[in-house]
């Protein structure tokens, strides 16, 4: 999944890109593992020749939002951001003397602003397709195409004007694909990181606190850190780092907290294959079936899906391995509609 950093300048969002690449970037795009201890686990167990955990994709190519008179976003900027599955918008949530926007610092009304923003695209695009749909016969032909759009941008439009992202709104599988032809901003999920000062690293203001949550009340995921702080962590020694993280009262690095909400607002969860040539975690949405978790694997899988032997992560934990999850009968074969559950073992029979 590609999670596209934007902010405005001087916000901090270089540098928390290059805390959760782990010292590792090179360029603006880097792939950052999933920490997962559950798949830790297994592959110490396993000792597989390949090791393949899941992977978020930061990609740090995008023009800083501008300030001032004018767009906030360039025609680039909502080129780039389109591409991506997430954005992950980095406010400054701390005092400088050299950001060139907003010498106040008001995180509240820097993220609102860029919501406004994504609000606006959006709103142009249903206005210019409205524009051409009213001069066409299609449009007026129940069933075709033009005159599903027509019905549908006239019925996002108000809750657009209204200030609702599209993310908050329930779509049928029809005008789901609409909002992906057309690749709305809004409509993708947003996680909001707040870069607050060296002293709010672990207790980030009371202010800060209630825009979190308010943002949780709209399903937004937010989080607050202090990237200066976190891109020196990062540069240390892995064995260093929780004590470092300790002395300023955090548990876990920026990288874990940023992924950790990026699954929560795509709402996914992990499952995994224990072979010895390779062991691999898999991204998947929740309430998923096997089918799909098949097809993530590879689609030829799925063409060929005949059953999941099916071990769920406390059997395996509780038995110490998978023959031994086998033999103690706690493997199930399960169908296509078996809904995946975290932290299963999926081994897919399939015509091959």
């Amino acid at each position: 999944m590609k999670v596209g950093l934007i902010g405005y300048s001087q916000s901090g969002r270089s540098a928390l890109y290059r805390a959760c690449a782990k010292g590792q970037a090179k360029g603006s795009v880097t792939a950052v593992p999933v920490p997962d201890e559950r798949f830790d686990k297994i592959v110490d167990q396993v000792k597989p020749k390949k090791v393949t955990p899941a992977t978020v994709i930061l990609d740090d190519d995008h023009e800083p939002i501008s300030g001032g008179q004018g767009k906030a976003f360039s025609t680039r900027l909502l080129d780039s951001a389109r591409k991506m599955d997430v954005l992950l918008h980095v406010v400054r949530a701390f005092e400088s003397n050299i950001a060139p926007y907003h010498a106040e610092v008001n995180p509240t009304r820097d993220q609102q602003l860029v919501d406004e923003e994504l609000l606006l695209a959006d709103l142009q695009i249903i206005e210019n397709r409205l524009e051409k749909l009213a001069k066409s016969l299609n449009a007026r032909q129940p069933g075709h195409q033009d005159y599903l759009e027509k019905a549908f941008f006239e019925r996002i439009q108000p809750i657009l004007e209204e200030g609702t992202p599209l993310r908050a709104v329930e779509f049928t599988e029809d005008e789901q694909g609409i909002v992906r032809n057309f690749q709305f901003l809004s409509a993708k999920q947003m996680v909001v990181a707040f870069n607050v000062a060296e002293d709010e690293a672990a207790q980030p203001s009371q202010a800060i606190q209630d825009r979190m949550a308010h943002l949780k009340t709209q399903g937004t995921e937010s989080f607050a850190v202090c990237a200066t702080i976190e891109e020196e962590i990062a540069q240390l020694d892995p064995a260093d780092q929780p004590e470092f993280l300790s002395s300023l009262g955090l548990t876990e690095p920026a990288s874990t907290r940023l992924i950790q909400a990026i699954y929560r607002a795509l709402g996914l969860i992990t499952f995994f294959t224990a072979g010895e040539s390779e062991t691999r975690a898999w991204p998947l949405r929740s309430g998923s079936n096997a089918l799909k978790a098949a097809g993530t694997i590879h689609t030829d899988i799925a063409k060929g899906f005949i059953r999941s032997e099916t071990v769920s992560y406390a059997d395996y934990c509780e038995f110490g391995s998978l023959d031994a999850a086998y033999a103690a009968g706690k493997m199930r074969l399960e169908g296509k509609e078996y809904v995946v559950q975290d932290g299963d073992l999926l081994h897919i029979r399939n015509k091959s």
